[in-house]
């Protein structure tokens, strides 16, 4: 089966419904391309939203990760919600399977139980060029319910910015 079969497979057999997608135990992973990105952003979006792209081999994403999902927790009964991006494939000769089960297990691994997808694209500027981003990690944009970019974050951040940036995309 050729990498693009097994993406739209993969895509055909995920789900991007919210609660539909949550597990009891497990991180939610997916694999998508840009458009598969574009899909799941309004899936995933209630009310507002934290849109984290981040890597396993990047520490300040690492270390932003438990306060970033606190505010996700906090915010939750209010619609908030994150859709974490990993760019764990961007590094060359990364397998696509080795990667999907390692991010899966780092995040069950740490107890982080929040949709991912893993962006998979022959390069990163098509992305990049669509958030308006660097092309460092981490970033994190704050998504109103219209799917507005209503702030950003370049870099780690804090809680209190987590948090200043999750009531920016509920409008609070």
């Amino acid at each position: 089966m050729s990498k693009i079969q097994h993406i739209f497979l993969l895509l055909a057999l995920s789900c991007f419904a919210p609660l539909a997608c949550q597990q009891a135990e497990g991180a939610t992973v997916q694999v998508v391309d840009l458009e598969g990105l574009k899909a799941a952003i309004p899936a995933h979006n209630d009310q507002g939203m934290l849109l984290n792209f981040w890597a396993i081999w990047c520490g300040p994403c690492v270390a932003e990760l438990p306060e970033l999902l606190e505010v996700a927790h906090e915010y939750e009964g209010q619609g908030g919600r994150v859709l974490g991006v990993s760019y764990d494939l961007m590094v060359p000769g990364s397998d696509l399977a080795t990667i999907e089960a390692t991010v899966r297990d780092f995040l069950e691994g740490r107890g982080h139980h929040f949709p991912t997808v893993i962006y998979d694209a022959d390069d990163y500027d098509a992305i990049n060029s669509y958030f308006e981003m660097g092309g460092a990690v981490p970033v994190t944009l704050a998504i109103d319910k219209d799917g507005n970019i209503v702030d950003r974050q370049e870099g780690s951040a804090s809680r209190a910015r987590f948090e200043e940036m999750m009531r920016k995309a509920l409008g609070l």
